[in-house]
């Protein structure tokens, strides 16, 4: 049983997908009946959970610090506590939630909420990315090229309407507009060319769709796909091929492994990691030494 002298800290994204309040005091309560003290914090603004995340670090009244949010809410609680000896644990709120996906947390919340309060964890590496924004971790994925641009793109009323349909509805305006400049990746010291690329620590992408082979998250290393075709045409079949679960399959799709990413040309291309907007091009993506502990 947990100590029961000891908080848990849930630090809610109030943006974050839709119907989340209620379902939030819910899981609270829930975590109570299964014998934790839990507190609730709401994020105020853009990084604000990195900050709410490490004072309760400072503070260590907290096990379990909890992201109420999708995939951006935890990588921003994670920059926060990563390294520390406290339990990140997730409720799955957001648009999409791969990492959730990705770790079989339950969306059931009453079983979530059990999961938590046994105690159970795994040992994950998030990402480190270095960008015009400043540095950063990232839970799941890195993109640049088109996806980068829907996200800068997508309206976040829209998101919070629709849901993962805005990405939707964003990619097909955007594919009308985007230019599709080549970028050269430098895998470990080796460069490539792409038309898009994404930098993953995950098998998985929007959601439930199979992006990698095997999953990198609890290994030091990073999976960098590199999409070889421009345009519509080409992004429409890789969008196909996604949803079929064949995008490994492509000829023109190539999936490496690597330790360190980087891009510097072309300069200002937009970036995205964990479905947030992230400055532009040049960028460094790499593995920090410090690893998450994650309630699974």
């Amino acid at each position: 049983m947990p100590d029961p002298n000891t908080k848990v800290t849930v630090i809610l994204n109030p943006t974050a997908g839709r119907r989340r309040i209620g379902r939030v005091v819910r899981f609270v309560r829930q975590l109570q009946h299964a014998g934790m003290q839990a507190d609730i914090v709401s994020t105020l603004h853009k990084g604000h959970a990195t900050d709410l995340a490490r004072r309760a670090v400072v503070e260590r009244t907290c096990s379990h610090i909890i992201a109420a949010g999708g995939d951006g809410t935890v990588a921003e609680v994670a920059e926060g506590m990563a390294g520390s000896d406290i339990i990140l644990g997730i409720l799955p709120v957001g648009t999409a939630n791969v990492l959730a996906r990705e770790l079989h947390v339950p969306f059931d919340d009453a079983r979530n909420a059990r999961m938590i309060a046994s105690g159970a964890c795994t040992i994950v590496w998030p990402g480190r990315l270095r960008s015009s924004t400043g540095e950063c971790l990232f839970v799941q994925m890195v993109g640049i090229g088109l996806d980068a641009h829907v996200v800068h793109v997508v309206s976040a009323r829209l998101k919070k309407l629709v849901g993962r349909a805005a990405y939707v509805m964003a990619t097909l305006g955007s594919l009308w507009k985007y230019t599709f400049a080549p970028i050269t990746v430098s895998v470990d010291g080796v460069p490539y060319q792409a038309a898009s690329v994404i930098v993953s620590k995950g098998a998985l992408y929007a959601g439930k769709y199979v992006l990698t082979p095997r999953t990198q998250q609890t290994s030091r290393k990073l999976s960098v796909v590199l999409f070889g075709a421009a345009g519509i045409a080409g992004s429409i079949r890789y969008g196909l091929a996604l949803l079929r679960g064949t995008l490994s399959r492509q000829h023109d799709v190539r999936i490496l492994t690597a330790e360190t990413v980087e891009i510097r040309d072309p300069c200002h291309m937009l970036v995205q990691s964990d479905g947030d907007a992230r400055g532009h091009t040049p960028i460094r993506i790499d593995i920090p030494d410090r690893p998450l502990r994650i309630a699974v």
